[in-house]
């Protein structure tokens, strides 16, 4: 019998046999497992030891992000930033804590950085944190932080 009139197609279809079929199925399942039980175990790099992009203060991050958000967010998202500025909120969590850096011209907020064990930082402190940027909401959010200088 052939297919579509190609006779090494339908030859091949011949010669597989069921157990041919559950071997692959078997060998794939076993991939998929092993590649979800890898990524279920990763965890996030630190950026301790990583060199920062760039250093700005909060006032001029979120201004960046406030006056032109396209352009911010091609400029800083993705990229290590080391971000000074006044704490104007801590907030702990079972899966995080995260600390808001003032900027003047933000209505509420203005740097949200999130950490996943809780700095020892306190309001009215002046901080410098290392965060990946992560974008704009109302916030500019940060992930990913570290306690540079207290």
């Amino acid at each position: 019998m052939t297919f579509l009139g190609n006779r090494r197609f339908s030859s091949v279809f011949e010669t597989c046999t069921m157990r041919n079929i559950l071997i692959y199925i078997g060998v794939a399942v076993v991939a998929v497992a092993i590649y979800g039980w890898y990524e279920f175990n990763r965890t996030v790099p630190t950026l301790e030891d990583a060199k920062a992009d760039f250093t700005l203060t909060a006032d001029e991050l979120f201004d960046a992000f406030d006056g032109d958000e396209d352009g911010a967010t091609a400029k800083y998202v993705g990229k290590v930033i080391e971000v000074s500025g006044t704490v104007i909120a801590t907030e702990v969590k079972a899966e995080g804590s995260t600390v808001t850096l003032e900027a003047a011209n933000a209505m509420v907020g203005g740097v949200n950085c999130a950490f996943a064990t809780a700095p020892d930082v306190k309001e009215g402190q002046q901080v410098t944190l290392k965060c990946a940027c992560q974008g704009f909401l109302m916030d500019v959010v940060m992930n990913n932080c570290n306690v540079v200088q207290q």
